[in-house]
């Protein structure tokens, strides 16, 4: 009987949860922590990051170490709501970069590898930058981009078709589309959803106290001490 008993006694195993503690953990320690990881909660803000990569919290105003006001983020979305080509590429004038012409790659034939048709753009980051969106630039400085080379320039080719005006002007929509997809902009933030995460984080808040009030008149009880102010 004793052999089959202890045939079956399953080992105590700590909920995976505490594989956060970084110091060796006694007994005590590990039974606080799965105190804590049972704490009810109703709605917190995450410290975890997006797709794009930039961390944010429940109103989705801060990327990374900035804080972007309203107006800031309003120019972000006009900018990606713009729908004229010609708009878009007067955002950036002419004089923040340099164009150079070269010959195509690939096959031969029709002049595509005769002519100097080849469009290629570099724009420095700091001349860029008064003319878009601080997140916007944040997130090329921070994530960088496939045209963003190591010294800091924004470099960006077109051959796609023989003309240089046409390969220039690729090389500028380019830039604006990298420009506008470095960075996820939130959308605008209602009333009513602004009160209601505010009714909810009221609630997580109270419910978090009622929660650690209970513990630590447990632990007074204990003690035999009082139970203080919360």
């Amino acid at each position: 009987m004793i052999g089959r008993l202890a045939f079956r006694f399953q080992p105590f195993h700590p909920q995976r949860r505490i594989h956060v503690l970084q110091e060796p953990s006694t007994y005590l320690r590990l039974i606080s922590a799965r105190a804590y990881s049972r704490s009810p909660t109703l709605c917190s803000s995450s410290n975890s990051e997006k797709d794009d990569g930039y961390p944010y919290t429940h109103d989705g105003h801060q990327h990374g170490d900035r804080q972007y006001d309203e107006n800031d983020l309003d120019w972000a979305r006009s900018w990606i709501a713009e729908g004229d080509v010609k708009k878009k590429l007067a955002k950036f004038p002419p004089s923040i970069g340099v164009i150079t012409f070269s010959r195509s790659s690939g096959p031969g034939g029709q002049n595509v590898n005769k002519v100097n048709s080849k469009a290629t753009l570099r724009v420095p980051l700091e001349k860029l930058e008064p003319h878009i969106p601080r997140i916007f630039f944040g997130a090329l400085k921070r994530k960088g981009s496939k045209y963003l080379t190591d010294g800091g320039d924004m470099v960006i080719s077109s051959d796609s078709c023989r003309s240089q005006s046409t390969n220039t002007k690729d090389c500028w929509e380019k830039l604006y589309r990298a420009v506008i997809r470095s960075a996820q902009v939130p959308g605008k933030t209602s009333l009513e959803k602004k009160e209601r995460v505010k009714k909810l984080i009221e609630k997580s808040e109270a419910v978090t106290r009622d929660w650690k009030y209970k513990l630590a008149k447990k632990k007074a009880n204990r003690r035999g001490g009082p139970v203080g102010e919360w």
